[in-house]
């Protein structure tokens, strides 16, 4: 079997849908590296449903501080939630995404690796947001809406595909064989 890293650099060099893998730079930007939290696999799925819960109420607490020309609580709601999100990348693609491009390939897990490349435009979104003082209020509003519509799509389609299969794939090789 072809190592994970050989997998996801061959991958990168060669389709541009997954150039926003290489390095994500949020993920060890500023002086702080997101290591991978090591927990049971399970629970790490658990934590990460949890995760998108708590970060729909930051981005709920943004919109509300927004619409009350309260910038330094959204920025500060902001910051809450990119430190949160990092993890999450983190989490997400070394343990879930690696899992599934090592048992199905990259093309067994294409829509997967697509669904993860929303992380980066979603940071980007966030980021937009976050230079709140800066934008025409509705240029802030239509910056939130997309990012709230992507962040939902997002949570959904791993929620309801990304996770199960990963789960399903763990508890397979875990399963003793007989």
């Amino acid at each position: 079997m072809v190592p994970f890293a050989v997998q996801l650099q061959s991958c990168l060099s060669g389709a541009p849908a997954l150039q926003s893998l290489r390095g994500v730079p949020w993920l060890h930007g500023a002086g702080v590296l997101y290591l991978s939290r090591r927990m049971e696999f399970e629970e790490l799925v658990r934590v990460l449903v949890v995760e998108h819960a708590r970060m729909r109420a930051e981005l709920e607490n943004v919109k509300d501080s927004v619409g009350r020309h309260d910038f330094l609580t959204a920025a500060m709601a902001l910051k809450r939630l990119d430190a949160v999100f990092k993890q999450h990348i983190a989490d997400e693609e070394s343990q879930i995404l690696r899992l599934l491009i090592e048992t199905y390939g990259t093309r067994g897990a294409a829509e997967e690796i697509m669904v993860f490349q929303q992380h980066r435009p979603l940071h980007q979104l966030m980021e937009i947001v976050e230079g709140l003082a800066s934008l025409p209020p509705s240029e802030l509003e239509s910056n939130q809406t997309k990012l709230r519509v992507l962040f939902d799509e997002h949570t959904r389609r791993e929620e309801e595909g990304v996770f199960p299969k990963a789960v399903d794939c763990y508890r397979r090789q875990k399963a003793p064989m007989g």
